[in-house]
């Protein structure tokens, strides 16, 4: 944490809304795109942004520093937009296609096809939304981590800080869960057939 943001942390404890604003202004576009990726909705996700964004400022007294401000925000984040799917009873459908960071040893699904014509452009469309569908299978935990890490590409070290578990536990539920969803796909999809699927370093649906 460097001088700058622990002064505006202190002053946000104190009290200081423009020091808030300040702080939370280079998370908000983040603490966003958590929300929209776990809840499908724009207009839901506006609203629990705003929420953890709230709940932030009236909690930050609470922040004691064993984390950055930003792993701490993102879990208030979590756990709101977890609260609310949770009471909805329905997970929506959330996109892949960023796929994973570039390091990692297994990746996203990728699907390749060379030069594809209007019919390939379209099965890859259904394709896509099969990814879709079977992350809406997923267990909740096992899509956190690939929120956290595919989309948001988050480090390992992030992601077991935000979801307060070590970074072995991250490491392996990330590697299950994409397992988890290229087996979900595969046993949902005759369109596998002409399509070569493999992890690669690009990740993400092509």
């Amino acid at each position: 944490m460097d001088t700058a943001e622990k002064k505006l942390i202190e002053l946000s404890v104190g009290g200081d809304v423009e020091a808030f604003e300040t702080l939370i202004q280079s998370h908000q576009k983040k603490v966003y795109n958590i929300a929209l990726r776990m809840t499908g909705n724009p207009e839901d996700a506006q609203e629990l942004a705003q929420e953890a964004i709230v709940r932030a400022f009236t909690s930050i007294g609470k922040f004691r520093g064993d984390s950055s401000f930003s792993t701490w925000l993102y879990r208030i984040t979590i756990n709101i937009c977890t609260d609310f799917l949770r009471k909805r009873n329905k997970v929506t459908l959330i996109s892949m296609e960023q796929g994973a960071a570039s390091n990692d040893n297994q990746q996203g699904l990728q699907i390749e096809e060379e030069s594809p014509g209007p019919d390939g452009l379209a099965e890859k469309k259904q394709l896509k939304k099969l990814v879709r569908d079977a992350m809406d299978a997923l267990s909740e935990e096992h899509r956190q981590v690939l929120i956290l890490r595919d989309i948001l590409n988050l480090s390992y070290k992030e992601i077991a800080n935000t979801l307060k578990v070590n970074e072995g536990t991250i490491k392996s539920r990330i590697n299950r869960a994409r397992a988890g969803l290229k087996k979900i796909v595969m046993q949902r999809s005759e369109l596998f057939k002409d399509y070569v699927v493999k992890y690669d370093r690009k990740g993400g649906i092509s």
